[in-house]
């Protein structure tokens, strides 16, 4: 049974019989992919739009830096509701296997996440009545990402991607006209992405 199983995995067109010859990546591309994230323990599924640079530096490994926006809204019984606008920094290594007409890759990388909240009317007036909160931000951290993905015919890509980081929400209180005092509580922020892209072939 495992000869059998071994069998069919060389068998896939994903596994190359020559990796190196039969290398399916252009040096340098420019990726291109829409789809949506989520749902976390606090943001809803939204929409990310994400542009990647991506630079074969040797066979098998990629180096990709890339730029997500991400849109959210949080509806939470713990935690103000709102909009969250999301701009990701990322810089990721790919480990990638496979021929010209399936390649799968897998990776990992660092992450820095922008945040811009926009606390819902309807929490606003009653976080300045019951706790004196004026303001609700959601602070920039870094974090990490784990990509799993496939190309087919080397530039249409399907990607899925779990992201984590720990962002706080900070909260403003003015106490008098002169007394300002501020306060943070972390949360976890994990979400998943499904993602569909296009990649377009530079050349140095």
């Amino acid at each position: 049974m495992t000869a059998l199983l071994f069998a069919t995995l060389l068998s896939l067109p994903i596994y190359p019989l020559n990796p190196v010859l039969e290398d399916t990546v252009n040096n340098v591309n420019l990726h291109l992919t829409a789809g949506f994230n989520g749902p976390g323990s606090v943001v809803s599924t939204g929409p990310e739009l994400t542009v990647k640079y991506e630079w074969m530096v040797h066979h098998p490994f990629i180096v990709r830096a890339a730029f997500d926006y991400r849109y959210g809204t949080v509806r939470s019984v713990v935690y103000p509701d709102g909009d969250l606008h999301r701009g990701q920094l990322s810089l990721e290594v790919l480990y990638y296997r496979g021929t010209k007409k399936l390649m799968g890759y897998i990776g990992a990388g660092a992450v820095y996440s922008l945040n811009k909240f926009s606390l819902a009317d309807t929490d606003t007036d009653s976080l300045y009545t019951n706790y004196e909160i004026t303001d609700v931000n959601i602070s920039n951290v870094p974090g990490y990402r784990i990509t799993v993905g496939l190309r087919i015919h080397s530039v249409y890509s399907i990607e899925i991607g779990l992201t984590d980081t720990r962002p706080s929400y900070v909260y403003t209180r003015q106490y008098s006209p002169t007394r300002f005092g501020i306060s943070s509580k972390q949360f976890r922020s994990n979400d998943f992405r499904i993602s569909f892209g296009y990649l377009f072939h530079l050349s140095l």
